[in-house]
């Protein structure tokens, strides 16, 4: 826990969503330097995901082998201190997109997570990435290849629209603040998916658990560490009606 201390009722949920896609369309990775990190990405990724016993990816921190951002040595200071400026920091919401693609069964040689690092570092990273990715961008994302979506936003947030999109879509992403009470125990973006045991949050910093409801999964993550999470933003994701048109990043 964080021993600064900002209530999350100072950032509202829509102004959050709406300021990082205005600053992911003026701040992102330029061409260059995305392009640059592609190669080494596809090279460590491989070896590093080929030893993994899971299509999902669940262990952010693992994942220092991989860049995702543009380095700045005033931002490295004020946002990562001494910590290591890679995907282990600010790849979460790129996370999300790919095990909910996992989810759907559309991984493929043209979706490998490098490739999204790779797309979104130059189309929706925040900041030059210290801020990770636009959750807009993500929605963008899933349009522009003709996934039906839907997502909802702070108030909006309720048992019975997650319910309802419980039942109309087939695979989510969620952001949260991780602790209500104090913003600067950051936030988080993850997948659910729902599986035999009920529905279960990848990539969680939490205690692995299955929960009943998308609505219990929501609202109750992070509950293990004694917090109350959140939610920011949520999104329903069902597969293209048009199975047969690849996505090309």
């Amino acid at each position: 826990m964080s021993e600064r201390k900002f209530d999350t009722k100072l950032v509202p949920e829509k102004f959050y969503v709406d300021f990082s896609k205005l600053l992911a369309a003026i701040s992102h990775v330029s061409k260059k330097t995305a392009d640059s990190h592609l190669l080494e990405n596809e090279k460590n990724w491989g070896e590093y995901f080929s030893k993994q016993n899971t299509e999902y990816i669940e262990k952010q921190y693992e994942l220092e082998m991989l860049q995702y951002g543009s380095y700045r040595k005033i931002l490295s200071n004020i946002f990562m201190k001494n910590q290591k400026f890679c995907a282990a920091r600010n790849s979460c919401e790129v996370i999300s997109v790919y095990n909910a693609l996992a989810d759907l069964k559309l991984v493929d040689e043209n979706t490998s997570f490098p490739k999204l690092l790779n797309y979104f570092e130059k189309k929706e990273s925040i900041l030059k990435g210290y801020f990770g990715t636009s959750f807009f961008g993500l929605i963008k994302f899933f349009k522009k290849f003709d996934f039906p979506v839907e997502y909802l936003i702070g108030k909006h947030i309720t048992e019975e629209n997650l319910n309802r999109i419980q039942n109309e879509y087939e695979t989510y992403i969620f952001m949260s603040f991780n602790n209500k009470d104090n913003i600067a125990d950051m936030i988080h973006t993850m997948s659910i998916t729902k599986e035999e045991k009920g529905y279960f949050i990848h990539n969680s910093y939490a205690k692995p658990i299955f929960f009943e409801s998308l609505y219990e999964a929501v609202i109750k993550y992070n509950e293990v560490f004694g917090w109350v999470s959140k939610p920011i933003i949520v999104m329903g994701i069902r597969k293209p009606d048009d199975l047969n048109k690849k996505i090309i990043l």
